[in-house]
């Protein structure tokens, strides 16, 4: 045979044992438990919650030094809400020696998760602030620990930390913090100091002159001690400062009035408001059922089909026609109002709806009781 070809025959062999060596040290090289690590990250981005719980279980019994696995998989216990599993986990990584800073922080917000939807909030606030003396400006941090003392009802430590972020963002919209004040108001009134109570109240103008809750709650407090004049006069400032709003103080006006002995005047206030917004629905219902007590059948049924004709969903307009129809004997129309009752009957009887989560509520509320979101009910 040729000497080149015998060359190149042999050149050619010592090729394929090298890679042969390469690809055979490449794969010794990287271990199963490194090659599982990586097949459970991949299920977390995929979201497979039972497949990546499965691959991490088995690398973190074969590379204990695995701080991120175990990490992880204390992270899939608290999801499937086993919290003592995940508790176990993140406390037992956290006595580890020789973790790098960026490993502590991490086990350090797992837990403080761990202990948050535990309902542990007290370590959860503990872990919190031990975070933010880390770092003060830890936007994770900051969000949770501020969520924490929502979730508490420690709102003086709510509004200073917010306070910060204000400024620190230079936000102008106040509104949230003129909230906090007025849930310490309530915290206040609820044990009986109203004085204290209508401070906090007054103080939640001062960042937001609008703040519909402040204004009802104000009234409220001075309700409560008699102070009828009072009360009177800042359900009335609700009825300037934000006049869509003041159906939610029309019934506390008409009693509070009637005790006063002023209850004529409780007219010249609804129409006044209807003169400003001729679509104010609950102005006008306001106004009808006034006619009602008063005897004027006829005007207050003109009302209620007026209300009809700008919202055909204004469910207690109908239901008042509906008995006005009764009490004149005039069945035919009471049937017709009956069916158009049963056409536009909203989907739900709730009044008051969360934008962004859909909770409903009968009552106004200022917090989503569900999604935590403020403002979100658009009162």
């Amino acid at each position: 045979m040729n000497p080149i070809y015998l060359w190149i025959l042999a050149i050619a062999i010592a090729i394929i044992v090298i890679a042969f060596l390469v690809f055979r040290f490449k794969r010794e090289k990287i271990k199963p438990a490194q090659l599982l690590y990586i097949d459970g990250l991949k299920a977390l981005l995929d979201n497979n919650i039972n497949l990546a719980f499965q691959k991490l279980k088995r690398v973190v019994s074969q590379d204990t030094k695995n701080v991120d696995a175990y990490l992880k998989l204390g992270d899939i216990f608290r999801k499937k809400k086993i919290y003592d599993k995940a508790l176990r986990i993140h406390r037992e990584l956290a006595l580890r020696r020789s973790l790098s800073a960026e490993e502590q922080l991490d086990i350090k917000k797992s837990l403080a998760l761990d202990y948050m939807e535990s309902g542990n909030h007290a370590q959860a606030l503990s872990i919190l602030n031990e975070l933010l003396k880390l770092s003060d400006r830890d936007p994770w941090a900051i969000q949770f620990l501020l969520s924490e003392y929502e979730e508490t009802g420690k709102w003086d430590e709510a509004f200073d930390l917010r306070s910060k972020l204000t400024k620190h963002k230079k936000e102008k919209d106040k509104s949230i913090l003129a909230l906090y004040k007025v849930f310490k108001g309530k915290e206040l009134a609820s044990q009986g100091d109203y004085h204290k109570a209508r401070m906090a109240y007054k103080e939640a103008l001062n960042y937001d002159d609008k703040c519909v809750p402040a204004y009802i709650f104000l009234g409220d407090a001075y309700y409560s001690e008699k102070r009828l004049d009072e009360a009177v006069t800042h359900w009335k400032k609700l009825l300037q400062m934000v006049p869509q709003t003041g159906y939610l103080v029309f019934n506390k006006l008409e009693k509070t009035l009637f005790e006063l002995g002023s209850f004529g005047e409780i007219s010249e206030i609804y129409e006044q408001i209807y003169r400003e917004n001729p679509k104010d629905s609950h102005a006008l219902f306001a106004l009808a059922s006034l006619d009602e007590k008063k005897g004027r059948a006829e005007e207050a049924q003109l009302k209620y089909n007026q209300i009809l004709d700008i919202d055909p969903s204004f469910l207690p307009a109908r239901l008042s026609l509906i008995r006005i129809y009764q009490e004149q004997n005039e069945i035919e129309r009471a049937k017709e109002m009956v069916n158009k009752l049963f056409e536009n009957l909203p989907a739900k009887v709730e009044y008051f709806t969360c934008e962004k989560c859909g909770f409903s509520s009968s009552e106004p509320l200022w917090r989503c009781p569900s999604c935590k979101e403020w403002n979100s009910f658009n009162i």
